[in-house]
């Protein structure tokens, strides 16, 4: 199975916070293929410095939290097509991370409601428990 993590099921599989246990489960499997869009680095290490987030300085967690993770890079079909989609959705990571989906064929896991809405891309949603 190949599964596109958004960053917040990233962040939370990594720090073991709670979530979905179908998404745990999935994860944890040593047979899974688990993905993440480029952009998600950019995203964590951006919470991180306006204090968002608590985690550890971000270079020396990242490198931990990427182990077992097969990172797509934004490339220029991935660009193209996030600009391109007539949504009123205006965050760029949501809009790469989701066009990763479509142009790689795998399954988006996300927690976002206003992702869940969006039509053109594969995905599945899971209601994130309270943290």
């Amino acid at each position: 199975m190949r599964v596109l993590v958004d960053t917040g099921v990233w962040f939370r599989f990594v720090r073991r916070l709670p979530q979905a246990k179908t998404i745990e489960e999935v994860l944890s499997d040593s047979r899974t293929r688990r993905h993440l869009c480029a952009i998600s680095v950019m995203e964590i290490v951006r919470k991180w410095r306006i204090g968002k987030l608590d985690c550890p300085d971000p270079g020396t967690w990242l490198e931990m939290a990427l182990e077992g993770f097969e990172v797509i890079a934004i490339d220029e079909p991935i660009a193209r097509h996030a600009a391109l989609w007539d949504w009123d959705l205006k965050d760029p990571a949501d809009r790469l991370i989701s066009a990763a989906a479509k142009i790689h064929g795998i399954e988006l896991w996300h927690s976002d409601t206003v992702l869940r809405e969006l039509k053109g891309f594969p995905q599945r949603y899971f209601k994130a428990p309270p943290l």
